[in-house]
Parts: C-alpha cells; structure tokens; sequence
C-alpha cells in the first residue's frame, strides 16, 4: 500500500511539472528537448547471433538510437539542411545521411562465443523514400563498426553492413545487419523512432 501511495505521488508530481512548463514561453523548447530525450530512451528489441563453431543460437537484446549528426537531401529551403541529434522523421525518410551511434545491450550473457553484453555500433547510414517521400516506405543501407569486447577484456571489434526498411512515418522499421565475425554474424531488429 505504501509503495502505491508513493507510485500515485510521484505520477501526481510528474504531471504537474509537465503542465507547468508549457505555461511558460521561454521553458517551451525545454519541453520539447526533454518530451524528445524521454522518446528516445526507448529501446528497439534486437535479435543477437550467439555461435561457435558447434552450436548458434539468438540472443535477445535492446538497441538504442543515437544521429549526432543528419544532412538532409529533402529539406525546405527556408532552414538547414543539417540537423543534431533532434532529426524531424520526414528529413531524416524523405532522404538523407547520417552519423550515428547504436549502443546495444544484451538481457543474458553470451554463452557461445564469448562476447561482452555491451555493444557500441558506429557509422553511416543513408535513407532512400520509396513511397510518399518516405513516410509510407522508405529504405536505409549503412556501414558500421561496432566496437566490443570479450568477457576477458580483448578486442572483438568488427565491421558490418545493414539495411532497413521503415514504415508509418518511420516509427516502425525491420533491420538487418551482418557482422563480418564468426562470434555473432547477424542482428536482426525491430526499429522503434518515436517523435
């Protein structure tokens, strides 16, 4: 009972400091990076390869999002081209580039091949529209590296290549990527962009 007490308090409170912004213009664009931030510390649920040279099964995990960087090929002529980190989903599907970084986490260990739970993948990723500027269907292909380690400490870095294709305003997508490893060759994901 005191733990629901406690639930309903701070609900109560998280609510009133989320209406009480909006009644001030110059705390505006604060709640809107902060409702931004909060989005994007949803995970999308990732499919890992766990193998050796015997066995192979899938690991499940979280992937998040990251663009520090995105230039848009589809932009209004009235504002930039370049965005950061806050992409607006119709530049970033309309057609566009970008920089970005992916940590990656895994629910359970590895057992087959050794790998540490955390990943880190960085590179480039460029979206082509396919239907309607890209809000019904458009497409990514990307280069990465992905920066991990082995339970003991030693370097198991590797490249790797990804498509994906993404829907509904590029809220949903499905990505594939290959790893150039033995350890864990591919991921599969469900692509989850909230905005």
């Amino acid at each position: 009972m005191i733990f629901k007490m406690n639930y309903i308090k701070l609900i109560i409170l998280l609510a009133v400091i989320t209406f009480s912004f909006p009644a001030h213009a110059q705390n505006k664009k604060a709640v809107e990076w902060i409702t931004w931030t909060l989005t994007q510390a949803v995970p999308s649920p990732v499919f890992f390869q766990d193998r050796n040279y015997i066995d192979a099964r899938l690991q499940f995990g979280f992937r998040w999002h990251i663009s520090p960087l995105n230039y848009s090929f589809n932009a209004n002529k009235l504002v930039s081209s370049v965005s950061f980190f806050k992409v607006n989903p119709v530049r970033r599907y309309g057609g566009s580039v970008e920089i970005f970084a992916d940590p990656e986490w895994t629910i359970s260990a590895y057992k087959l091949s050794d790998l540490s739970r955390f990943n880190l993948g960085t590179g480039v990723r460029g979206y082509i529209p396919i239907a309607e500027y890209g809000e019904y269907l458009s497409l990514s292909l990307g280069a990465k590296y992905n920066i991990r380690e082995s339970k003991t400490g030693t370097n198991k870095n590797t490249a790797a290549a990804e498509v994906g294709i993404y829907t509904f305003f590029g809220i949903f997508g499905l990505k594939f990527d290959y790893n150039f490893s033995s350890d864990s060759r591919y991921n599969i994901s469900l692509n989850l962009k909230y905005y």
